[in-house]
C-alpha cells in the first residue's frame, strides 16, 4: 500500500472521528468544515457558471433550494439551525459544480467514493474492540430490557446516520465487485460487506438494512437471467438465515422485527415502522393547520420539531423527506426539492451507456429510500451521488468517442 493510501485512509478516518465535535456556538467540526468548503468552492463555481453561463438544471433548483432555506416561519429565530441546513443543502450542487469542473478523470472520483465506503465501513473495528470510546451514545436498548446498553454507533452521533452511510458504503462495494477485478479484490469486498451487515444489525436500527437490502434487490433483478435469480435465491438464503438465527438467539433483534418492547405486546409506537405513520399523519396536518403563509414558505425546522413535540412527545422531524420538505419549506421549497429529483433521474437516463449506469442508479435509488423512511442529510450519500453523476458524464462521453473512433478507423 502507497503513501497515498495510507494519507487518504488516516484522512478520512480523522474526518469520521472528529465530526460529532461541537467547536464553538453548537456548530459541530462536521458542520463547520462543510460550511468552509462550501465557502472556498462557492465564488470560484459561481463565477465559472456564470462565465459559461452554462449549468445542469438539477444542481440549479438545488441552489434556490439551499435560499429556500434562509426563508423560512422559524430561520430567524433559530439562525444557527437555518445555516446549518443551508450548509447542508448547498453541498450536493457544490461538489457536483466543483467535481464537473475540476475533475476530468473518473478514475480520481471512484476513488475517492470507493476508498470513502471502504473508510466508513472499517471505523467500526476501533470501536467494537474497545480501543476508542464513541462521543455518542448508539440506539438505547433499556425499552428491550437491556438497561444502560446500546447500539453500535462508531465514530458517528447518531445511530440512523451510522446506519444510513453504513448501508451506502455497502452499495458503493457491491458496485465494486466486477469480473474484472481479481479474486482476492473481490474477496475483500465481499468480506467488507460481510462486516458491513455485521454493523448493520449490532446498530438494532432497520433503515440501512433496507435500504441495502432493496438496491441490493434492483442490483440483482434489473435484468432478470437463471444466475441472477440463482444468486438472488442464494443471498436471500444466506441473508433470511442469519436474520433467523439472530430472530431466535437475541431478544433485541426479535423485539425491533416485531416492533415492540418490554412494555408492551403491540408495535411499540401504535403505528408501523417505529411510529412513521403517525409522525407522518401529523407533519402534514401540521403544515396544513398552519397560517396560509407556512404552506407557502414553510414551518422551517424546529418549529416543526416543536409542533411534532406537542403532537407525540417526541422533538424529531417527520421521518420521509418528501413530507418533511411540505412541512418545511413549504409549497415552494416542495416544488424546488422534487423537481431537482425529477431532474437528477432524468440526467441518469441521458447517459444509459455508461458503464456506471447501474451504479449511479443504484445510489439514487438508495437515496430515493432513505428519504421515504427517514429524511436528513448525511454527508457520504451526497458525496457518493455528486461524485457518481459526474463519473457517469465522463465514462459516456468517453465511451461515445471511442465508439466514433472505431467507426472511422473501420470505415477507413
Amino acid at each position: 500500500m502507497n503513501f497515498k493510501f495510507i494519507l487518504f485512509y488516516i484522512a478520512g478516518f480523522l474526518l469520521l472521528y472528529l465530526e460529532p465535535i461541537e467547536l464553538v456556538a453548537g456548530f459541530t467540526f462536521g458542520i463547520i468544515w462543510k460550511l468552509v468548503l462550501m465557502m472556498i468552492l462557492f465564488f470560484p463555481i459561481l463565477y465559472r457558471v456564470l462565465r459559461v453561463k452554462k449549468i445542469e438544471l438539477f444542481a440549479l433548483f438545488s441552489i434556490l433550494l439551499a435560499f429556500k432555506i434562509l426563508i423560512s416561519y422559524s430561520s430567524l429565530d433559530y439562525f444557527s439551525n437555518t445555516i446549518t441546513l443551508f450548509t447542508k443543502e448547498m453541498m450536493f450542487p457544490m461538489l457536483f459544480l466543483f467535481f464537473s469542473q475540476k475533475v476530468k478523470n473518473e478514475s480520481t472520483l471512484y476513488f475517492i467514493i470507493r476508498h470513502f465506503s471502504i473508510v466508513i465501513i472499517l471505523s467500526f473495528l476501533p470501536y467494537m474492540f474497545g480501543l476508542l470510546e464513541p462521543f455518542s451514545l448508539g440506539y438505547a436498548l433499556a425499552e428491550f430490557g437491556h438497561e444502560g446498553e446500546y447500539g453500535l454507533i462508531g465514530p458517528f452521533i447518531k445511530p440512523h446516520s451510522a446506519s444510513v452511510m453504513t448501508s451506502f458504503a455497502m452499495i458503493v462495494i457491491t458496485t465494486s465487485i466486477k469480473k474484472e477485478n481479481s479474486l482476492y479484490l473481490n474477496l475483500f469486498y465481499v468480506a467488507l460487506l460481510v462486516l458491513g451487515f455485521y454493523e448493520l444489525i449490532a446498530m438494532y436500527v432497520r433503515t440501512g438494512i433496507a435500504i441495502y437490502i432493496a438496491v441490493l434487490i434492483y442490483l440483482y433483478l434489473r435484468e432478470i437471467s437463471l444466475k441472477k435469480i440463482l444468486l438472488l435465491m442464494l443471498t436471500s438464503a444466506v441473508l433470511v438465515g442469519a436474520v433467523a438465527y439472530l430472530y431466535q438467539t437475541n431478544d433485541i433483534v426479535q423485539m425491533r422485527i416485531d416492533d415492540k418492547n418490554k412494555y408492551s405486546k403491540k408495535s411499540s409506537h401504535g403505528s408501523g415502522g417505529s411510529g412513521r405513520l403517525l409522525f407522518w399523519k401529523n407533519a402534514i396536518d401540521n403544515w396544513l393547520d398552519d397560517e396560509p403563509i407556512v404552506i407557502y414558505i414553510g414551518l422551517g425546522e424546529e418549529y416543526a420539531k416543536e409542533k411534532m413535540y406537542e403532537d407525540v412527545g417526541l422533538h424529531i422531524f417527520a421521518h420521509n423527506h418528501f413530507i418533511q420538505m411540505l412541512q418545511q419549506e413549504g409549497i415552494i421549497g416542495f416544488l424546488f426539492f422534487i423537481t431537482y429529483m425529477f431532474l437528477i433521474y432524468r440526467y441518469i437516463q441521458r447517459y444509459k451507456k455508461s458503464d456506471y449506469f447501474v451504479a449511479t442508479n443504484a445510489l439514487f435509488l438508495g437515496i430515493i429510500i432513505e428519504m421515504l423512511f427517514q429524511g436528513g442529510f448525511f454527508f457520504p450519500p451526497v458525496l457518493f451521488l455528486s461524485a457518481s453523476l459526474v463519473i457517469l458524464k465522463l465514462n459516456a462521453l468517453k465511451n461515445k468517442k471511442y465508439s466514433m473512433l472505431k467507426k472511422d478507423l473501420n470505415v477507413n
